[in-house]
């Protein structure tokens, strides 16, 4: 099995029927795992805490200064 990748690129959508602009943050592995049991990364600022699955699937634990992300984050991995 591969190491998790230690950084991501995130994808937050923009508002649903909306073409704005959409919001990305580069977020580095922490120490830890998250209640899915998977390694927790975080942003520079620490303002954006997830859980990232192998597939890419993303649990956020803390989002402060953007909202609540109404459809999934995109994760693409970066090495």
């Amino acid at each position: 099995m591969a190491p998790a990748p230690s950084r991501w690129l995130l994808t937050f959508p923009g508002r649903p029927g909306a073409h704005g602009e959409q919001d990305t943050v580069l977020v580095e592995q922490q120490a830890g795992y998250g209640p899915h049991g998977h390694p927790i990364y975080a942003d520079a600022e620490r303002t954006v805490r997830v859980e990232i699955e192998d597939t890419g699937l993303v649990h956020v634990l803390t989002l402060i200064g953007r909202p609540e992300p109404d459809t999934p984050v995109h994760a693409q991995p970066l090495r």
